[in-house]
């Protein structure tokens, strides 16, 4: 059973570009941008949250998903 959910993002520059929960999707997206746009630098994140018995993920005190920070 899956214990945790991913999140991915490809950062252009520093700032945000495109998000994803699918690393296939992230990587396929990441050619595509480097194809169009060879010379700007461009990153991959990724962040997580766990989920519980029923696969719904843990929240905070304020009822959103407990994700970690983007590493």
């Amino acid at each position: 059973m899956i214990r945790e959910r991913y999140e991915y993002r490809i950062n252009k520059d520093g700032a945000e570009c495109f998000r994803s929960d699918s690393y296939d999707c992230i990587q396929q997206k990441l050619a595509e941008l480097k194809e169009k746009h060879p010379r700007v630098k461009y990153t991959i994140q990724s962040r997580s949250v766990r989920l519980d018995k029923n696969g719904v993920s843990e929240k905070d005190w304020k009822g959103r998903p407990n994700w970690t920070p983007w590493m």
